[in-house]
C-alpha cells in the first residue's frame, strides 16, 4: 500500500485508478512489443539491408546522390538502434525457442551494423549472454560481440575473433588475453582453433607479391 501511495503522490494530477491504469497500459504495450518482436526485428533488418544495397562504394566521395543515401542509412541506423535498445530492455535477446532462429540473426545484424553505438552493444551483450547460457542463442555471436566491445575499448580480446590486416600479405589478431585461455574459451563455444582462424584469414590473401616464407615480414607500427 505504501508503494501505491507514493505512486499517487508522484502524479498529483491523477487519481490512484488512473495511475494504475497507466501502469497496466504500459505493461500491455510492452507485452505487445514482445509478441511482435520477430516481426519488428525483420522489418528493421530489412530496411537496413535495402539501404545498404543501394550504396555505391565506387562512387566519388562528393557524389550528391550517394551523400543522400549515406544520410538515409545513418538515420535508419540511429532509429533501429534506439528501437532495439528499447526492445532489449522489455523483451531481452530474442530466443530461438520463442521467437525463431531468424529473429536472433536479425538482432545480431542490427547490433553488428551499429558499429559506433557502444552503449547498445554492451546492453545487447548482457542479454545475449543470458540467451547463450540458456542454449537459446549461438555462442559464437557472444564471442564476436564481446571481442568487438573489447577492441573498441582498447582491451585484450577474450576469444580472439577480431583480426586486422597489417600489410598486403598478412592478417594478425588484435591484442588478446593469454593465448591458452583464449583457446580454452573458444573450445567451450565450439569455435575453430586460433590456428584455424589464422589459416582461413591468411588463405584469402593474394600472395602474388608477398615475400616467401623465409623472408621476414616487416612489422608495422599500428
Amino acid at each position: 500500500m505504501m508503494h501505491l501511495k507514493r505512486m499517487s503522490m508522484a502524479a498529483p494530477g491523477l487519481g490512484l485508478c488512473a495511475v494504475l491504469l497507466c501502469g497496466a497500459a504500459q505493461a500491455g504495450a510492452s507485452s505487445a512489443s514482445c509478441a511482435a518482436y520477430a516481426q519488428e526485428l525483420a522489418a528493421m533488418a530489412g530496411a537496413d539491408a535495402a539501404l545498404r544495397a543501394r550504396q555505391d562504394f565506387l562512387a566519388p566521395p562528393a557524389d550528391p546522390e550517394q551523400a543522400r543515401r549515406r544520410s538515409q542509412l545513418a538515420l535508419v541506423e540511429r532509429s533501429n538502434g534506439a528501437r532495439l535498445q528499447a526492445l532489449l530492455a522489455d523483451c531481452g535477446w530474442p530466443l530461438r525457442g520463442v521467437h525463431g532462429e531468424q529473429a536472433g540473426k536479425d538482432a545480431w545484424r542490427l547490433v553488428r551494423q551499429a558499429g559506433d553505438d557502444l552503449a547498445l552493444q554492451k546492453t545487447a551483450a548482457q542479454h545475449l549472454q543470458q540467451a547463450v547460457l540458456r542454449g537459446e542463442a549461438p555462442g559464437r555471436e557472444l564471442a564476436q560481440l564481446d571481442d568487438r566491445i573489447a577492441v573498441a575499448e582498447g582491451r585484450p580480446q577474450r576469444y580472439g575473433t577480431r583480426m586486422r590486416q597489417v600489410d598486403a600479405c598478412q592478417w594478425v589478431f588484435h591484442p588478446m588475453d593469454d593465448r591458452a585461455r583464449v583457446a580454452e574459451r573458444r573450445a567451450q563455444l565450439g569455435l575453430p582453433t586460433l590456428e584455424q582462424q589464422e589459416g582461413m584469414a591468411n588463405g584469402m590473401v593474394i600472395h602474388e607479391n608477398c615475400p616467401t616464407p623465409n623472408t621476414p615480414l616487416i612489422s608495422l607500427p599500428f
